[in-house]
This record gives C-alpha cells, structure tokens and sequence, in this order.
C-alpha cells in the first residue's frame, strides 16, 4: 500500500498545485508519511506561472528532482528589454553569477507540475483528486478534516499535522481563523494570453520585453511552444465584468500599451482576466495547521514571484515538519517557518503595490524609473534571499561577501573541481563545514576538526574537513570553496538542510556552535 493510502497520515498536505507538491515531496523523501489531495479531478492546464527563477532551479536541484530534463523542457530567459515611453529600449541581460543555474526559465505551469507529480509518485505518494477540505477541526495530536467528494460523498482525513496549500480561496486558512488582509487594486486589470503573433512589435522575439506608456503596462515572454505570453495592465472600465476576455479584448489592449497597430494574434489560447489584489494572512501556523504558497500569501501577479515564492515556502517548512514529526526537534522549530517566510511576503506585497502601473492614476515617472534600472539588483532572482533575523542564524558576519549567518550558500566547486557543494549538502539534511586557519597544515586541521566535532556529534550532523592535503573529506587543493566563503583565516559553517548558514565562526568557537546546535533543536 502507498503512503498515499494511509488512512491516518503524519501529515496532510491540502492542495497538489506546485507548492502542495514540493511541500509533499520534501516530507516523503524525509521518511514522513503524507497524503495530499486536490479538489480538482484533474490537473489544472495552462501556462499560468511560466517563469522559473534561479534560485527556484537551485531548489529544485537541492530536492533532488531532474533539473537537466526539466531545463530541457523550456527556454531560457536570456534577456529582458525595457521600452520606456519617449526613451530608448534598454537591454539588460537575465544571467547572474554564482550559481549553476545563471538564467530564469520560461516553462508553463503544467510542465513543472507534472514534473513534481511524476517525482512524488516515485517517491510513493499518488495525488488524491476530486476531494475538497470543507472543515477542519484540530485536536491537542491530531486534525481532523472532512473531505467532500465530486460524488458529494464525505470522508473524514485525519492526520497529525496539515498543511493549507489550496490557493488565495483557502478552507484551511479560514477555518483555522488565520486572518486574510486583502489589499485591492481598485480600476485596473490584468489581461493575458498565450499567442502566436504578427506585426512591428519592437524588440528581439527571444527576449522578454516590459512595455511602459500612459496606458498601462504590457510583458511578454517566449514559451516553449512558439507562442508568446502577453499581459497588459490595464484600466479597467466595468470592474463587474466577470469571465475571461476574447481575443479581442486582449489584443486592443495589448496595441494600446505598445502602440503598435498592425499588431494580430494567432492560435490564441488560456485568456485570463484578473482583478488584482495583494494578501498576507496574519499567520502562517495556528496548532497544528499551516498555510503555504497563495494559501499564505497572493500577490500581484505582475513580477512572476508568486510560485516562486511559494516553492521557496514549501522548501522551508518540510524539512522543519519533518524534523518534528520524527522527534528531533521540538514544535518551536515551526515558529522560525513564519518568522523567515512571512516578512518575504510582505516585503513582496509592498514592491508590487509601489511598482505596478495599469493606466490608472498619476503617471510614473518613466524617464526616472529608466535612469534606476542600470542599478537594479538581483533580488527577484531569489539568489540575495537571506534570514539574518531568524532564530536559527547566529555567530559572526565574516568578511565582506562572504556568506553570513542567514545567507543563501552559493554552489561552487569542491573535491577539487570534480564536485559541487550542493553535492556535500546532499539532498537536504544539515552539514558542517571545517576550514582549518592552515589547509596544509595536519595539526592546524585537528583542532578545526576537534572543534566541529562535539557539538557535530551529539547532533549527528556530518562534519566535512576542507584541507588541500586530500586525505580529508573535502580536498580544496585551488582554495575556490575556502575562498568563495570567505574561509581563508579559518571557519565553521553550520548550513541548514534548505542550504542557508545557521552558524558562522572562527575554528575555535566550537562552544558557540555547540551551544546554537542545541538551540536550533531544542
């Protein structure tokens, strides 16, 4: 019998879209007994969420899911080009640094979902469809949830812990009273579809492209079919208007923003008219319950953030749920889960709210927003991401560039070019990383060892010596990894099983780490 057909789950994972699945497989592939159903008695079709950022890749990597296929799959996002009203076009190029994965990739939604739920099913757990959480009723160790079938029939669910991954429309969260501030966008809409397209439309078809005038906003994006996405911001001038727009509709709008005329779409498909808001529920975690994904947070979507961000959700709490589930941590670990997630989800929230502009109100300022972009950062890459303030980072920043307490841990060489730390990480369980103050030097990689390894120990975390001699477990013979973590007097890093540091020290402060390991489990 799979996990899947449990009747009495570890846990119960509500909604099998992309964020209910990783949310399921990083708890599988950790031993934990799940079950995740759907209300839908089919995947859901579509493009939908088609861009995939590099840090997402990484994710996907670190979970041991196929990458390589998957990139195959798509295309990359090589370039993005910004048309300005009255300004010239400015290219800037997708690819960042540090990282195996240097440029997004546009692939529909269908494509990563299937991915996911042919992965989970190796894993053994099958997705459970046609069944809608109707109520939710928590115990002091087990929820209990009614589940209703599209034969209307009710089947109780019960399990020690669920997770609400339903989408912005959650039962989870509402029966679990977890508050939902909706913030509107009142007057404007957002009008998209997946075409084939003729016309003067400015700019390199394989780019992504940004379209600013006093109209609105207009994207567009290649697909790896030969269509193209486009999605305008536009006014919007009968907001009780339901239902998705014609071809007609999106393609009026789409001549306006551009200013294109002779533009014309062909073998037009998945048209979608959005009202838009942003939402942030007031917590992540009531008892028993968490929300994750749009379940916890809905945001604009207009800078492709929102699977992303709810994937990066997902990659959080498993390894968190799982650790308590099997005892080795305590509920508190949870905490941590909305401490680091939920201020993403604000700070996202508040960017597109100030960024988004759909024709209604005061113009931008184009030629000033123009002027900015040469200085953007790469934070929508999801690469910068990082939890200084969480409970579980502590110790010293190190030098500047240099992965601190909180920071995401770049995948560089190691074993002497022939691996890659994420490699070393494994697929997701926490390690400890020694760099002796001499890599030559025996007795200087004794005492880095002795010092990693009681704290190491008594945690049963794996302790990888970086030395050039090539006896140890990790040889750094060129010095990149010690170099690229900024190790070159010396260091202990602890890195989390999501694959940000938890602790950052010198090789003598063994005790601070021992102390902290402690804390993180306690």
């Amino acid at each position: 019998m799979s996990r899947a057909a449990d009747a009495d789950p570890e846990v119960l994972v509500v909604g099998a879209g992309p964020v209910g699945l990783c949310t399921a497989i990083e708890l599988a592939r950790r031993g934990v007994r799940v079950r995740i159903v759907d209300r839908r008695g089919e995947p859901r079709r579509g493009t939908r969420a088609c861009t995939v950022w590099q840090r997402t890749l990484e994710v996907f990597d670190l979970m041991g899911l196929p990458v390589a296929d998957y990139l195959d799959s798509g295309v990359p996002y090589t370039h993005r080009t910004h048309h300005f009203a009255g300004l010239p076009p400015l290219v800037r190029p997708a690819d960042q640094s540090g990282t195996p994965y240097p440029h997004p990739l546009l692939i529909g939604q269908s494509a990563t979902e299937d991915m996911l739920t042919r992965h989970l099913a190796g894993l053994g757990v099958r997705v459970e469809r046609g069944l809608t959480a109707v109520a939710v009723e928590q115990g002091p160790a087990r929820v209990t949830v009614r589940l209703s079938g599209a034969d209307g029939e009710v089947h109780t669910a019960r399990a020690g812990w669920v997770v609400g991954a339903q989408g912005p429309h959650s039962t989870v969260r509402d029966e679990i009273g977890a508050g939902w501030d909706k913030q509107p966008c009142p007057g404007t809409q957002l009008l998209q579809i997946d075409a084939r397209w003729t016309g003067s439309l400015p700019g390199d078809p394989a780019h992504c492209h940004l379209f600013l005038t006093e109209a609105g906003s207009l994207g567009t994006a290649p697909l790896p079919d030969g269509r193209h996405r486009f999605y305008a911001g536009v006014a919007d001038p009968d907001p009780a208007r339901t239902g998705d727009p014609d071809v007609t509709e999106v393609l009026d709008a789409v001549r306006r923003v551009s200013g294109v005329s002779d533009l014309d779409f062909h073998d037009g498909r998945f048209n979608w008219r959005v009202r838009l808001y942003n939402a942030v529920a007031g917590t992540y975690r009531v008892g028993r319950c968490l929300l994750a994904g749009d379940s916890a947070h809905t945001v604009m979507p207009v800078t492709a953030q929102g699977m992303n961000t709810g994937i990066q959700d997902a990659f959080n709490l498993g390894w968190k749920l799982a650790a308590v589930v099997q005892g080795r941590a305590s509920a508190r670990l949870l905490d941590t889960y909305e401490a680091e997630r939920r201020p993403i989800a604000l700070g996202l929230a508040e960017r597109n709210r100030r960024t988004y502009w759909g024709g209604v109100g005061p113009v931008p300022p184009f030629e000033l927003l123009h002027s900015r972009l040469t200085d953007a950062g790469a934070g929508h890459t999801g690469l910068p991401l990082a939890y200084p303030d969480s409970p579980l980072s502590a110790g010293t920043p190190g030098p500047a560039g240099a992965p601190g307490p909180g920071s995401r841990v770049p995948d560089v060489p190691a074993r002497g070019g022939t691996e890659r730390l994420f490699r070393l990480l494994g697929q997701g369980d926490w390690t400890l990383l020694a760099f002796p103050e001499d890599p030559s030097d025996p007795a200087s990689a004794d005492v880095a060892a002795k010092s990693a390894s009681a704290a190491a120990r008594r945690a049963g975390i794996p302790v990888h010596l970086v030395t050039t001699a090539g006896r140890e477990s990790v040889e750094d013979t060129s010095g990149t990894l010690r170099s690229t973590l900024g190790a070159e007097a010396g260091a202990l890093l602890l890195i989390r099983p999501d694959g940000y540091v938890a602790f950052r020290g010198g090789v003598h402060d063994g005790t601070a780490l021992d102390q902290h390991v402690a804390l993180a489990q306690a």
